[in-house]
């Protein structure tokens, strides 16, 4: 949870809670519900909600369901790239890993149509993307060019949903995945941003 101190600090008028999911099997549902569960037990009305990667998704899955919620923040959240090279490339790890919990949530970022999420959302939306290529620097050559064509694509998919769909907005962060600890005031304005214009 420590990793959410430095934009904790540039949100210095809101009160902000953060927590991690639980271990294990990952399911969406099991997600929400838990994040339901932390909202009741602080006490929270109407509650941002705010998440990176994962808890990004889940942040924007929360949205499809609460008009109530002032704004949710997805922080460089994405599911799985698709195509031959890139699943072969994820199968692949996941054999090797031979971890059940990691099946489980790979099975599940399969199983999420997160642009269909986002044309469903019922409250203000921000999807932020990182631009730096750290992932594809980090992958065999002709993984690294397969991820770099799934990015483009999906920021086209991306752009299309926000044209029409106005709860939606979109933010582009020059930094890696890591955006909320590379680029802390940033986010920290965005989500300001966001919440003055409720």
């Amino acid at each position: 949870m420590y990793d959410w101190d430095p934009l904790i600090r540039f949100l210095p008028d809101l009160r902000v809670v953060s927590y991690n999911f639980r271990p294990g099997a990952w399911n969406w549902q099991t997600a929400l519900m838990d994040l339901a569960k932390v909202i009741e037990y602080f006490g929270l009305v109407r509650p941002a909600v705010v998440g990176h990667s994962l808890g990004g998704m889940v942040a924007a899955l929360w949205a499809t369901m609460h008009p109530e919620c002032p704004l949710a923040v997805n922080l460089d959240g994405h599911t799985n790239p698709t195509g031959p090279v890139l699943r072969a490339f994820i199968d692949e790890q996941l054999d090797a890993s031979g971890d059940p919990d990691l099946a489980a949530l790979i099975s599940a970022f399969d199983e999420l149509d997160l642009i269909a999420t986002y044309r469903a959302t019922q409250c203000r939306l921000v999807v932020v993307s990182s631009t730096q290529p750290e992932f594809e620097q980090m992958l065999p050559d002709e993984v690294g060019a397969a991820f770099a064509a799934y990015r483009g694509e999906f920021a086209k998919q991306l752009g299309a949903a926000a044209a029409d769909t106005p709860l939606l907005s979109l933010r582009e962060i020059a930094t890696g995945h890591d955006v909320h600890l590379a680029a802390p005031e940033q986010v920290a304005e965005l989500i300001h941003a966001g919440l003055n214009q409720v």
